[in-house]
């Protein structure tokens, strides 16, 4: 299949940002894996930033992390947590790593979290949590700060992560998931 210059770009991009850092990814290291012009990726995409802003997609895992039935929903998206690779191009913690603390590809992370994944969360729990508070708003916002906190230990934080018993922190943390998603009163 053909494709045009901004697809690869952005192709390119996208897997050239999941190898190395925001800052040491260069506008001609993607015009020379894209084959294409600097001049060329500044007419689709004006800079470096926007050009980010355009590879960031986290739909890809939202389908994962919020697939299937409600009742399993902690289960499934702890699971994910716990065994996507390091370095899927759809990871919180990867995206935000590679920005390396770049504030405008900060703000477009934030962005596609919102509506690539809060949205999403959002209204699953309105449409099928058991419980009506607290605000669905709230609860997604809890579950994914959990998810994101659990993938920064798995992929930065403790070195020892690895060597926990797989299934007991996926019984362990999807117990605390489904009950936050489902507004359980406490």
């Amino acid at each position: 299949m053909v494709t045009g210059a901004r697809e690869r770009i952005l192709e390119c991009s996208r897997r050239l940002f999941s190898e190395r850092t925001f800052a040491q990814v260069s506008l001609k290291d993607i015009a020379a894996e894209a084959d294409v012009s600097v001049a060329l990726i500044v007419k689709h995409f004006h800079n470096k930033d926007s050009l980010f802003e355009a590879t960031v997609d986290f739909s890809n895992s939202s389908k994962a992390l919020f697939a299937g039935e409600f009742e399993q929903l902690g289960r499934t998206a702890i699971r994910e947590t716990l065994t996507a690779p390091h370095n899927a191009p759809y990871s919180m913690a990867r995206t935000i790593s590679v920005s390396a603390g770049n504030p405008d590809s900060l703000n477009a992370i934030g962005k596609r979290i919102r509506s690539d994944l809060q949205r999403v969360l959002v209204n699953r729990i309105r449409e099928e949590a058991p419980h009506p508070t607290p605000s669905p708003e709230l609860r997604a916002q809890s579950a994914l700060a959990l998810l994101l906190g659990l993938s920064m230990m798995r992929r930065f934080a403790d070195t020892e992560f690895e060597s926990f018993n797989a299934q007991s922190l996926e019984d362990h943390y999807s117990k605390i998931l489904q009950a936050i998603i489902n507004g359980e009163p406490r």
